[in-house]
């Protein structure tokens, strides 16, 4: 009986313990199903660097293939960086306004690069030059000894206007960059040119300015260069610009700061090369620098970040013409605006090469655009007029000086932080013969504008990604690897743009954990649409919260409202690249970002 009576109650525990046994089971069942419907459904937030960099490594990289293809050291080794050549341009790539070339002997000819914020004939308000141009040859004005003067205007930018003139390999008429900082640069090259103008177009820069900044800044006083500068110096202000190779306003800004920052604000004598070696010059320039989110190839970028988000970036650079065009946006009523440095005269001037009646012809033009009724055609900036007045203004340097203070930012503007870039380039199938060969020719040019010590990486994709150069510091052996990688790219395969752009942000951000102040980019070219592999809803939230800015390059005939979306993400642009002018484009890159 008491057999019976233990059977029973062991009977009865047992039951009870797999009963609750089953509750359990049940329980974690239900803890499992649970995560997995979380996980498919995609409710796991990726909202921070953090949670972007486990998920990177952790579910992403495990389902990419990537093939380690990397350049071997001893390969590397056959490649010498002293046999770059940049090749010129080709001057048909630029658009021609107006008149066009003739071998008329009836007529004389006149072709003018003009600086794009004058010579743009897609916008109304930056063709003030091609209106001058159009209106002057319908008047069929002659020469005195009978020729009908004809006048074509190229849209060249004032920095490319000055070097393709200096290389005396083209011979224009005339020349009319934004700045006579251009005409000063174009002198210690070599050329001698004669005034024709020295204003063309009364025109100047200046920063725009988020409305509740501005206001901000005004409760000490006067709003001017001085104290937005000091802003910016103090941490207050975060900012962007263009590059000064290229720009006037960026050429004109990086004057104006080096100029106050060696106190010639106070005794109004130009800036000096010897002015560059004083500690307090760079002290004040890598304050500002330390405030800059990004360096763009032209200004029209900066354009499209501002008026997209103006909480990243609250002010920019931009000459007067194109500030009317800003405040006319809708909700940007209340952008204020100051002016700072140097008049942009868009001074007119000839050259030696030029016939007697092309000086006559060219004379006979200034005439013309400085008239009363041409003058009215342009779009006059009141706070421009008005700062162009000033008795204060900085004092015009030597080309010598400027281009000593190019070499000065080249090698200044990261403020000591290093620059961090993996290259991801598609090498898909559509990417084969000149396409091909025309990035492979700007990556090889480009690589000479990365600064020694910052570290670069390239990464290729088509339908699999391959890893064919470490990030890694730049050194005369890195730079062999890259020149090695580059010669050896091949297109063929179908197109996973985002395995290679995930593959590509993995090391930048293995790298921002032990490099937090250093600064992260990719660059993302491509020809076309996705075709297999991870998809942009699957990683949007991943570059977003990267902390890499990515640079699209949209490079034939692409998805660029996808590439927008990528771009928006980190405070970027898209650039359109072609063969014809993708090398100049990764070259102005490379120049502002490594």
């Amino acid at each position: 009986m008491f057999a019976n009576m233990l059977n029973n109650k062991s009977r009865k525990l047992t039951n009870r313990l797999f009963k609750k046994l089953k509750t359990l089971g049940s329980l974690w069942f239900a803890i499992g199903l649970s995560l997995t419907l979380i996980i498919a459904c995609g409710t796991i937030k990726i909202d921070s660097f953090e949670t972007a960099s486990k998920a990177i490594q952790n579910d992403f990289l495990p389902k990419i293939r990537i093939e380690q293809a990397l350049v071997s050291d001893a390969a590397a080794a056959r490649y010498s960086t002293d046999s770059i050549k940049e090749p010129l341009p080709k001057i048909e790539e630029f658009p021609l306004y107006g008149a066009q070339p003739t071998n008329d002997p009836k007529q004389v000819y006149i072709e003018i690069y003009s600086s794009a914020e004058k010579a743009n004939a897609q916008k109304q308000d930056e063709r003030w030059i091609v209106d001058v141009a159009e209106a002057f040859n319908v008047k069929n004005v002659t020469t005195s000894s009978g020729q009908i003067i004809r006048v074509g205007i190229r849209n060249t930018p004032s920095g490319l206007g000055e070097r393709l003139i200096a290389s005396k390999t083209f011979k224009p008429a005339a020349f009319s960059p934004s700045s006579d900082l251009w005409i000063e640069i174009l002198k210690s090259d070599g050329i001698t040119p004669t005034a024709i103008a020295s204003v063309l177009q009364p025109n100047g820069t200046g920063f725009a300015l988020r409305g509740d900044t501005y206001q901000e800044l005004a409760k000490g006083g006067e709003v001017n260069f001085e104290r937005l500068l000091d802003a910016i110096t103090t941490g207050k202000i975060s900012i962007g610009y263009p590059n000064p190779y290229s720009s006037s306003t960026a050429l004109n800004l990086l004057y104006t700061i080096l100029w106050r920052a060696a106190g010639h604000d106070r005794d109004k004598q130009p800036l000096t090369v010897q002015d560059l070696k004083v500690p307090q010059v760079s002290s004040v320039f890598d304050a500002f620098q330390k405030q800059v989110i990004v360096t763009s190839v032209t200004t029209l970028e900066l354009k499209d970040i501002f008026v997209r988000d103006q909480q990243k970036m609250q002010a920019f650079p931009l000459d007067g013409v194109a500030f009317n065009t800003l405040k006319k946006l809708p909700g940007f009523e209340q952008v204020a605006y100051v002016p700072f440095g140097l008049p942009h005269n868009a001074p007119l001037v000839g050259f030696e090469w030029n016939t007697p009646e092309q000086q006559e012809a060219l004379k006979k033009f200034a005439e013309f655009a400085t008239s009363e009724p041409m003058q009215k055609l342009a779009f006059a900036t009141p706070e421009i007029l008005a700062h162009l007045k000033r008795k204060d203004l900085p004092v015009t340097p030597s080309g010598e000086v400027l281009k000593t203070a190019l070499t000065f930012w080249k090698q200044r503007k990261d403020g000591g932080r290093t620059v961090y870039m993996m290259l991801v380039i598609d090498t898909s199938g559509s990417m084969t013969g000149a396409r091909m060969q025309s990035v492979k020719e700007g990556l090889r040019i480009a690589t000479k504008e990365i600064n020694a010590g910052n570290q670069v990486g390239l990464i290729t994709f088509s339908d699999r990604v391959k890893n064919v150069v470490n990030l890694s510091p730049f050194d005369g052996l890195q730079h062999k690897r890259l020149l090695a990688a580059i010669d050896a790219l091949e297109a063929d395969g179908n197109t996973a743009l985002y395995d290679g752009a995930i593959s590509g942000l993995a090391p930048l951000m293995e790298r921002r954990k032990a490099d937090p102040t250093g600064v992260f980019r990719l660059l993302l070219l491509t020809d076309g649409e996705v075709t297999s592999g991870l998809k942009f809803e699957e990683v949007k939230d991943l570059m977003k919260f990267s902390e890499v800015r990515i640079y699209p390059i949209a490079y034939g005939e692409v998805n660029q409202q996808e590439l927008k979306a990528i771009a928006a993400l980190r405070e970027s642009t898209v650039q359109v690249g072609t063969p014809q002018n993708v090398q100049n484009l990764l070259k102005e890159i490379f120049q502002t970002n490594l």
